[in-house]
């Protein structure tokens, strides 16, 4: 079964032709089971080609992540137990499972699993690729973020314990080097130099609360939980504007694609709400949890390689992926 849109209140167009033609091309959609477009020039759906991934094959490296070829392992399949975060860059994908306690790596080329690194804490709260292609992972349970080489070799982790105790969110700047670390007991934004040392402290006017955190053409988009929206701020700690108030209810995850459009996962109805201009034009769901595909079971991260982006489903113990469709016409803006 598709990606199932649903019309919301953003997306009302402004002639009855445009409406009418809309209509008959998203009944050509359902029928599908795929999508709408906002506008009769765009016809195609925002979201197409949904995936889902429960597990694979295991196979492990013995001379490193990227060196051989893997070879099989016993038992010679691992199934998710609960993926909590998920993120991919240059078609690798990599998935923090708190049930395993462990890092996956996934191949799609290959459509096999290794272990990336070993145990760690099961308190992931959020994950990253930085430009040299390290990772990063934040563990709101032991207040740090964890740091891996290319090859799964442990770097020095990002501590702080005067600023930073509960880290839900990492973006590795590739224009600075700097990783902005976003606190929820805090509610701020910590800046390291890329050699784990805080420099400055973004505290936003503008929120409530920090839940989560993704980078974006704007800068940071930082989730406001108390205040039911997301609230951007520049690279410099500016606050910029805010939005989604009275669309979300409960927002948790966040992720920006390269055309400005934003990502919220929302607890309330275990939907994705698509905002553009600041305002919601689609959400993806079923608005009632459920194990079909493009339903979702709490959602607890989001994240965007290129054209595809990726969800941590959670309680029903996988990853679901949806191609997103470009803007017809629009360049994504350079940073």
């Amino acid at each position: 079964m598709g990606a199932h849109l649903t019309i919301t209140e953003g997306m009302r167009l402004s002639r009855t032709g445009r409406v009418w033609s809309c209509i008959l091309t998203l009944l050509s959609m359902l029928a599908a089971g795929i999508g709408m477009c906002a506008d009769a020039d765009a016809k195609r759906p925002l979201f197409s080609r949904p995936q889902v991934l429960t597990g694979a094959p295991l196979v492990v490296d013995p001379a490193g992540v990227f060196r051989s070829l893997p070879l099989p392992v016993a038992p010679g399949y691992l199934t998710f137990i609960s993926p909590v975060a998920v993120v991919a860059r240059n078609n690798i994908v990599y998935i923090v499972d708190a049930g395993h306690r462990q890092v996956l790596r996934y191949d799609p080329a290959r459509l096999s699993i290794s272990r990336f690194v070993g145990t760690i804490g099961g308190t992931a709260s959020a994950i990253a690729v930085g430009p040299d292609l390290s990772l990063y992972i934040a563990e709101a349970g032991t207040g740090q973020v964890l740091h891996y080489a290319w090859d799964g070799r442990p770097l020095p982790a990002f501590r702080s314990e005067t600023v930073m105790r509960q880290p839900v969110g990492v973006v590795a700047d590739d224009a600075t080097s700097h990783v902005f670390i976003a606190d929820s007991l805090y509610n701020h934004v910590v800046v390291f130099s890329g050699l784990g040392r805080a420099i400055t402290v973004f505290r936003p006017d503008e929120a409530q609360s920090v839940e989560a955190m993704a980078r974006g053409p704007d800068g940071l988009y930082l989730v406001d939980s108390l205040g039911q929206q997301v609230v951007v701020m520049a690279y410099d700690g500016r606050d910029l504007y805010a939005f989604g108030n009275g669309a979300l209810k409960m927002p948790h995850a966040i992720a920006v694609d390269r055309f400005n459009r934003v990502y919220v996962s929302d607890d309330f109805d275990n939907t994705i709400k698509v905002f553009e201009g600041r305002e919601l034009v689609a959400t993806l769901g079923r608005n009632s949890g459920g194990a079909a595909t493009a339903s979702f079971n709490r959602i607890t991260f989001l994240s965007i390689d290129q054209n595809t982006l990726y969800v941590a489903d959670s309680l029903n113990g996988r990853i679901q992926s949806f191609q997103i469709a470009p803007v017809p016409g629009r360049r994504p803006p350079a940073r």
